[in-house]
C-alpha cells in the first residue's frame, strides 16, 4: 500500500469556476478520525491544553493518518475505498465497520481565493452534513450545522478572505443515539434514516460525512434562501389556465446598493416563455443592510400540462433565478399541474381518500416503496437514482412512496421522478420499532420537528412530482395506526407543511388504518376497517398466498411483498464461494445479509423436498416471489376502484443482501419479480384468479377469467382460455365474447378441467389471449401450475430445444431471439447480465415471466448504459434450458460523411 497522504501533499486546491463560485465537488479533500476532542489537533487552530496535550497535537497534525475523501460521499465508502476497512458490501464485513459512527471525522481541504471585486462576499455553502458538525476556515469556527436537511450558509469574515490559498474544514460528529428497527420510537430524538441502524434489510452501517454538494461562492449578489411554487390559475372550457411561477426567497447585496434579479421560465426547447425582473434597491449611507426580500410572481401563458404516466406528457420547464449579465442564483424544474386524494369509490363512510386526481382525471397508483438507494446515502449518483427511477418507471408504475425509515430524498430523485412522470409520496423520516412505534410527546421533540419540516419542505415545493407528505411509517399505539389527534408529532407537522407548502396532500402515517394488517383474521373481523393496510411481507404458502390475496377488501395497500433470494451475479460477488452453502439460517453469513427474508425451508417445501443446489434454490425462491407477488398485485388491482393504490415492498434494497424482498438488487439488475409486477401494472390485462399454483388432491382446476383496461376498450373484444400440458397440448378451452366496452375490472368466466383430465404430477400451463375487435391482441397471459401438490414438477421438465441469436440494435443495444424448436414450452426464461460485479455500465435487459410456448419465439432487448462498452457479455437461462452465454456483436461505427462545399 503506497504511503498514507498527509495534509502536506492534499489533492489540488479548488480555483474559481465561471460564475465565480468554487465548486468543491469531488476527490480534493482529506479525511481523518478523532476521538473525543482531539478533533481540534487538526483544523489548524491553537491548542490549549493542560499536561502533554498541546505538544501531542502538534506531533499528531503533522503525522501520517489522512485519507483521501470525496464530496459528496461518506465516511466508510471513503475508509473502505482507502483500505482502512475491508469492502463492507461483502460477506459480514459491515461488522468492522460499526465503529467508525462513535468518531469525530475531520474533513478539510485546502480553497484558493480570487481577488474579490468591490462588494463581494465570500459565502462557504454546505448542502448537507450528516448528522452534524462543526464549519471552520484558517481554524477559526464559521458556525454549525444542526441536522443532516440542513444547508449551512457562513460568511468569511473579510479580514480571512485574502486571495490566495486557504484552509477549509469540517469536523463531522458522531453518530447521535437512535434506535434500531427493533427498539422503541418514542426514544427517538434526532430526525435522520434510522435504516442504518440496523433493519430488515440493512446490517447496521453508520452514515457521516459530507454528504451533499459543497461550494464557496464570491460575489456581490447571492441568495441566502429561495422556496418557488408553480401554480395554474383561471382556466375554463374555451381557455385554458395559466400558469403561475412564484419565487419567494431573501437577496443579500454585499455593498448594501441597487440590485436586481431576473426570474425566467424556460421551456424544453430552451425558450423563454416568461420573464420578470425584480428591482432590490439599496439605502444610502455606511451600514445600510445589505439583505433584501425576494417576492416575485411570473405568468405563463397557457402552458402546457405535466401529466403522471399513463395519463400524457411530464411537460416540465425550467426556472432560472439570475442576476442580470450575471450568474444564475439557482435553477430549478417545475410542471404546471392540479393535483389531489379523493374518496374512493364505495369507501366506508369517514374514510380518508387515496384516489389520486391529476387535472381533473382520476390514475390507479400502482407503484412501489422506495428506500434509499444505498445505505451508504452520501455515495448515491445522480446516474445511478436516474437509473433506478427509470426502472421504476419501466415497471408502469405511477407512483413512489419514499419511506419515513430512510430519507427525505434528494433534488436529485425529484428531478428524475419529474422528467419521467412518477409521483412521489414523501415521508418524513420517522418509522415505527418492533415494541413501541409511536414518536415521543417530549416538546422539544415536537419542536425540533417543526424545525425539520422548515428545513425540508420549502426546498422541495417545484417539484410536480411530490403528491403528498407523510409523517412517517407505521407509526402506531398498541397497534392502531396514529393520527393527529393522537400524537402532537403528527399534529405538528401537519401544521407546519400545510403552512409551508398549502394545497398539497398530506397522510399522517402508513398504514393509516383504522386496521394495521393485511391479514386473514383481522380481514374477517372487520373487513370495513380495512382502509390503508401494510403487509404481509412473506410468502403464504401455494395456496395461502392466493387465498389471502383475494380475501382483500382494503382501499389502499400501501406496503407488502415477498421474499426471494439474490440474483447470480450478486450472490456470486457478495459471499465467498465456500460460504454459501447451507441456504438457510443456520449460516451465519445469511443471517447477516437478510436473516428476515431467508425462507429456504419453505422453498424447499414448496419444491417437494427436492432442492440440492444454490441455483436450484435461487430459481425455485424468485420463481415463489415471482409469482406471488404478481399475484397478489393482480388481486388488488382486481378491486379498483374501490382499492385505488397498490405499491409492493420494495424497488431497490439499500444493501446487498442474499435474501430480500427487493425486486431490484444492489447491482442495480432486476430480479424475475420485477418483470412479473411489470406484467401486472399493464394497462390492459388478461388476469388469472385461481385458488392455488399446485392442483393435487383437489377435484377439478380452475381459474376464473378478469379484464380491465385502463383507457377502454371497446365492445366487441373475444376472450380465450386455455390449460395447456407443457408440451402444449389442450387439456381445457373456452371462448368469451364480450359484447359491451372493458374498462374497470370484471369477471368474464370460468375455465374448468376435471381432476380426471390431468396429467400427473406435470406441469400445467393456464393461458388467456384477450383480442380487440378487429383481432389486436391486448393481453396475452400464460401462466404456471401444477397438477401434483406441489411445485416439483419443474424440477422435472425436459429439456427444450430452442435457437438464440443475437444482433445490434443500434450502438449501445442488442437484440436477442429465442425460437422455441422443439420439447416442452421453456419456463422462467432469463437474460442476464454476465459481467462480474463492478464491471462498468449497466445492461438494461428486458424480461417476459411467461413460459415460451411451443413454436413461439420471443425477442428481448439488451441496453447499456451509460454508452457503449466493450465488454456485452449476456447469460440466457430457464429451468428447462441449459445456460448460455452470449456476447452480442458491438456495431462497426460509422465513418463519418465526405465534407460537401
Amino acid at each position: 500500500m503506497p504511503h498514507p497522504p498527509t495534509s502536506a501533499n492534499a489533492p489540488v486546491p479548488a480555483r474559481p469556476q465561471v460564475g465565480r463560485v468554487l465548486v468543491l465537488d469531488g476527490p480534493g479533500w482529506l479525511v481523518r478520525e478523532a476521538l473525543g476532542d482531539t478533533w481540534q489537533w487538526y483544523v489548524d487552530a491553537p491548542v490549549v491544553a493542560r499536561n502533554n496535550a498541546a505538544d501531542a497535537a502538534r506531533t499528531a497534525a503533522a503525522t501520517p493518518g489522512w485519507w483521501p475523501a470525496t464530496v459528496p460521499g461518506s465516511v466508510v465508502t471513503d475508509l473502505a475505498r482507502a483500505g482502512e476497512l475491508p469492502d463492507p458490501y461483502r460477506d459480514r464485513n459491515s461488522r468492522a465497520a460499526e465503529w467508525t459512527g462513535a468518531r469525530h471525522w475531520v474533513h478539510r481541504r485546502t480553497v484558493d481565493l480570487p481577488a474579490r471585486a468591490p462588494g463581494d462576499r465570500v459565502v462557504v455553502e454546505l448542502d448537507g452534513v450528516d448528522p452534524s458538525g462543526t464549519v471552520l476556515w484558517d481554524g477559526a469556527p464559521l458556525g454549525r450545522v444542526e441536522g443532516l436537511y440542513h444547508p449551512f450558509r457562513a460568511e468569511v469574515p473579510a479580514a480571512a478572505a485574502a486571495p490566495g490559498e486557504h484552509r477549509l474544514a469540517v469536523v463531522v460528529d458522531p453518530v447521535p443515539p437512535n434506535e434500531p428497527q427493533v427498539g422503541r420510537t418514542e426514544r427517538v430524538r434526532v430526525h435522520r434514516p434510522r435504516v442504518t441502524e440496523g433493519w430488515d434489510f440493512c446490517p447496521r452501517l453508520p452514515h457521516q460525512g459530507l454528504w451533499r454538494s459543497a461550494r464557496v461562492v464570491v460575489d456581490r449578489v447571492q441568495l441566502a434562501g429561495v422556496t418557488v411554487r408553480a401554480d395554474l390559475v383561471g382556466g375554463r372550457p374555451d381557455c385554458p389556465a395559466d400558469g403561475v411561477v412564484r419565487v419567494r426567497g431573501t437577496v443579500e447585496v454585499g455593498d448594501g446598493g441597487d440590485a436586481a434579479v431576473d426570474v425566467e421560465v424556460v421551456d424544453a426547447a430552451r425558450t423563454v416563455v416568461a420573464a420578470g425582473r425584480v428591482d432590490l434597491p439599496g439605502e444610502a449611507g455606511p451600514g445600510a443592510p445589505g439583505t433584501r426580500p425576494l417576492d416575485a410572481a411570473v405568468r405563463v401563458p397557457a402552458p402546457d400540462l405535466w401529466w403522471p404516466r399513463r395519463l400524457g406528457a411530464p411537460t416540465t420547464y425550467a426556472v432560472r433565478v439570475r442576476v442580470p449579465h450575471g450568474r444564475t442564483l439557482w435553477r430549478g424544474t417545475v410542471g404546471f399541474r392540479t393535483a389531489r386524494l379523493v374518496g374512493n369509490a364505495g369507501a366506508p363512510a369517514g374514510a380518508r381518500g387515496y384516489t389520486a386526481e391529476v387535472n381533473g382525471v382520476r390514475v390507479p397508483l400502482v407503484g412501489w416503496n422506495w428506500a434509499p438507494a444505498d445505505a451508504q446515502h452520501g455515495t448515491v449518483t445522480r446516474e445511478r437514482l436516474e437509473h433506478l427511477v427509470g426502472l421504476a418507471a419501466a415497471s408502469g408504475a405511477v407512483l413512489l412512496r419514499v419511506w419515513g425509515g430512510g430519507l427525505v430524498e434528494t433534488e436529485d430523485f425529484y428531478d428524475a421522478c419529474d422528467r419521467a412522470g412518477l409521483l412521489v409520496w414523501q415521508e418524513l423520516s420517522q418509522s415505527s420499532s418492533g415494541v413501541q412505534s409511536a414518536p415521543s410527546e417530549d416538546p422539544a421533540f415536537v419542536d425540533l420537528l417543526r424545525r425539520e419540516a422548515a428545513a425540508v419542505v420549502p426546498a422541495r415545493t417545484h417539484h410536480p412530482s411530490l403528491l403528498l407528505w407523510g409523517g412517517g411509517n407505521e407509526l402506531d399505539r398498541d397497534g392502531v395506526p396514529l393520527d393527529e389527534e393522537r400524537s402532537p408529532a403528527l399534529a405538528a407537522l401537519r401544521d407546519e407543511v400545510a403552512r409551508l407548502d398549502p394545497g398539497r396532500a398530506w397522510l399522517p402515517t402508513s398504514p393509516t388504518g383504522p386496521a394495521f394488517h393485511h391479514r386473514a383474521d383481522v380481514i374477517a373481523a372487520a373487513p370495513d376497517d380495512q382502509h390503508d393496510v401494510h403487509g404481509p411481507w412473506e410468502h403464504q404458502g401455494l395456496t395461502g398466498q392466493h387465498a389471502l390475496a383475494d380475501a382483500g377488501t382494503c382501499l389502499a395497500h400501501s406496503e407488502f411483498g415477498v421474499e426471494g433470494m439474490a440474483n447470480r451475479r450478486l450472490l456470486d460477488h457478495l459471499v465467498p464461494a465456500d460460504r454459501v452453502w447451507p441456504l438457510d439460517r443456520s449460516n451465519p453469513v445469511h443471517r447477516h445479509l437478510g436473516e428476515w427474508w431467508d425462507n429456504a425451508p419453505l422453498v424447499q417445501e414448496c419444491f417437494g423436498g427436492r432442492l440440492t443446489d444454490v441455483d436450484g434454490y435461487r430459481r425455485a425462491s424468485q420463481h415463489l416471489q415471482a409469482t406471488g407477488l404478481a399475484y397478489a398485485v393482480e388481486a388488488d388491482r382486481r378491486r379498483w376502484p374501490r382499492c385505488s393504490l397498490v405499491l409492493p415492498w420494495q424497488l431497490a434494497e439499500s444493501y446487498p443482501n442474499t435474501w430480500c424482498t427487493a425486486v431490484v438488487d444492489h447491482l442495480g439488475d432486476a430480479k424475475p419479480a420485477f418483470h412479473a409486477v411489470t406484467r401486472a401494472f399493464a394497462p390492459d390485462r388478461a388476469t388469472l384468479r385461481t385458488a392455488t399454483s399446485a392442483w393435487g388432491g383437489r377435484a377439478h382446476a380452475a381459474a376464473e377469467v378478469w379484464l380491465w383496461s385502463d383507457a377502454g376498450v371497446a365492445a366487441g373484444s373475444e376472450v380465450v382460455a386455455r390449460l395447456r400440458t407443457a408440451d402444449g397440448d389442450v387439456l381445457a378451452e373456452q371462448r368469451w365474447a364480450v359484447p359491451d366496452p372493458v374498462r374497470g375490472p370484471r369477471p368474464v368466466g370460468e375455465l374448468r378441467c376435471p381432476a380426471s383430465a390431468l396429467p400427473r404430477a406435470s406441469v400445467l400451463l393456464w393461458e388467456v389471449r384477450w383480442a380487440a375487435a378487429g383481432g389486436a391482441v391486448l393481453d396475452h397471459e400464460v401462466a404456471v401450475a401444477t397438477s401434483a401438490a406441489d411445485l416439483a414438477p419443474l424440477l422435472d421438465l425436459a429439456p427444450a430445444v430452442v435457437d438464440v441469436t443475437a444482433r445490434p440494435d443500434g450502438p449501445d443495444a442488442a437484440l436477442v431471439t429465442v425460437a422455441h424448436r422443439g420439447g416442452p414450452a421453456v419456463v422462467g426464461l432469463a437474460l442476464l447480465d454476465a459481467r462480474p460485479a463492478g464491471a462498468p455500465g449497466r445492461a438494461v435487459l428486458d424480461g417476459d415471466p411467461r413460459p415460451l410456448l411451443p413454436g413461439g419465439s420471443r425477442t428481448l432487448r439488451a441496453r447499456w448504459r451509460p454508452g457503449p462498452t466493450p465488454d456485452r457479455r449476456l447469460a440466457l437461462e430457464a429451468w428447462n434450458l441449459p445456460a448460455v452465454e452470449l456476447a452480442p456483436p458491438v456495431p462497426a461505427p460509422r465513418a463519418p460523411q465526405e465534407a460537401r462545399p
